[in-house]
């Protein structure tokens, strides 16, 4: 067993909160929470469904970092494009799955390193036996244990062939 714990909220509360946050993240009072939530726009694969998930999100170094277990992410599996409303404005980005716990734990503790611990353990809904920070060890055995996956969102390259102009010939 995990020497890290999830402190997760009940599924039920999810699920009963989930429209009201997607509510406010389309809405013009979308700062409220802009610094810690988006909305992932993601179509199934196999069955073209779309899932409009409010993900809490770390920005670093302009990736938006985000942990899951949910099974929506075997969508992104090989990279996917996606669309995600952030500081009130629907965007493309590129999503990378990792699903190795080895890896999962190096983004677990540069999350910490980015929040630092207290804010950290809350934003990752984490805790450990006497509130220290965990080693990386540990979390790698607990992304086994439970299952966390990270999803990276990276900016996406506009497709450059759509935005070029044909040069018009000079008239004389």
């Amino acid at each position: 067993m995990a020497t890290v714990r999830r402190k997760v909220p009940p599924a039920a509360l999810i699920r009963a909160f989930n429209p009201v946050v997607r509510a406010l993240l389309s809405s013009p009072g979308h700062g409220l929470a802009d610094k810690t939530t988006v909305i992932l726009h993601v179509t199934g694969r196999k069955t073209g469904r779309r899932y409009d998930i409010p993900m809490g999100y770390v920005e670093i170094s302009g990736k938006l970092f985000m942990i899951t277990i949910a099974r929506w992410r075997v969508n992104l599996r090989g990279g996917a494009g996606v669309e995600v409303t952030w500081r009130g404005h629907r965007r493309p980005m590129r999503a990378a799955l990792e699903e190795e716990p080895a890896a999962v734990a190096v983004a677990c503790q540069a999350v910490i390193g980015h929040l630092g611990w207290p804010r950290a353990a809350r934003r990752l809904g984490i805790s450990t036996p006497g509130d220290r920070q965990p080693t990386v060890i540990e979390l790698r055995d607990a992304a086994a244990e439970y299952g966390w996956t990270v999803v990276t969102l990276t900016a996406r390259l506009r497709d450059t062939a759509a935005t070029i102009r044909p040069i018009r010939p000079i008239r004389k």
